[in-house]
């Protein structure tokens, strides 16, 4: 992240603060699902993608989803019952929100290479909630939901935070901050 401004790691920072307070309603909630009907719980997962997602689309610029989403788990890890483990976690999804991008360079910044990452990522999470959830005491409708959602939530949160970027961008927000979406 070369030639960062401190306005732009300012808006990172107050990003991560509110996603890092969205990821303790989340783990509570998660945690309540889990608890109740667990196969219910990778659909709660997307929520972590949002405050990356968001930088990502808003600034376009390389790291900016690793910086807002482990700001994100320091910021929750104080009050959620995993302590700092939710800031590794937090480290895991920005890494792998960065990975497609990095794949590129950083040069390109289409829709569909946040929907494809956020597809990869959720491939990844459901071979994590399968395993962490024990999705194996489940019947097979269950593990199907469990694993489904887990693939389908990081999309939709990502989803999400594309408009949610477009509305911030539309504000004016990013203005001298977003680069170019296309940079070949």
């Amino acid at each position: 992240m070369k030639n960062t401004s401190t306005r732009l790691l300012l808006s990172c920072a107050a990003i991560g603060v509110a996603g890092g307070i969205l990821y303790v309603v989340a783990s509570y909630l998660g945690g309540t699902v889990n608890a109740v009907v667990p196969m219910l719980y990778g659909l709660t997962l997307g929520v972590y993608f949002l405050p990356g997602a968001i930088a990502q689309f808003l600034f376009r610029r390389g790291g900016v989803a690793l910086l807002v989403a482990v700001l994100s788990g320091l910021v929750s890890a104080a009050f959620q019952p995993l302590g700092f483990v939710a800031a590794l976690i937090a480290l895991g999804i920005g890494v792998l929100q960065e990975l497609p991008f990095l794949i590129l360079r950083y040069r390109r910044w289409p829709v569909w290479l946040f929907l494809a990452g956020a597809v990869f990522s959720g491939v990844v999470l459901a071979v994590g909630m399968y395993r962490l959830v024990g999705a194996r005491e489940l019947d097979s409708a269950g593990a199907i939901v469990l694993v489904a959602g887990s693939v389908l939530s990081p999309v939709l949160f990502t989803l999400l935070a594309i408009a949610i970027a477009r509305a911030l961008a539309a504000t004016g927000v990013a203005r001298g901050l977003a680069r170019p979406a296309n940079r070949r």
